[in-house]
């Protein structure tokens, strides 16, 4: 039998995993096009941060990591989103 995956020790490996260049790859990885100065191209109000925070600076004030930002913005479910991030940084064990 499997053991229950720690979801909270994932989040917490995956924010330490996910500086800026990260963060910008797992974005580009779901289909958001981030420019050089870490903006996003279709909305220039959201940035990524050096520590790999992603920031809306208009209307939505969203402000997190990039599980977050599936979650809130993408529409994507909690365990889908720590599950794919997890998978896409190699961290995630079965």
């Amino acid at each position: 039998m499997a053991s229950p995956i720690d979801f909270k020790a994932l989040r917490t490996t995956i924010k330490e995993k996910c500086d800026r260049e990260v963060t910008k790859e797992l974005l580009e990885s779901l289909g958001v096009e981030v420019r050089r100065d870490f903006r996003f191209n279709e909305n220039d109000s959201f940035s990524i941060a050096k520590d790999g925070t992603i920031k809306d600076f208009g209307s939505t004030d969203f402000s997190g990591d990039v599980v977050s930002f599936m979650i809130d913005i993408l529409g994507t479910s909690h365990r889908d989103a720590i599950e794919w991030v997890a998978k896409s940084l190699g961290v995630w064990n079965e």
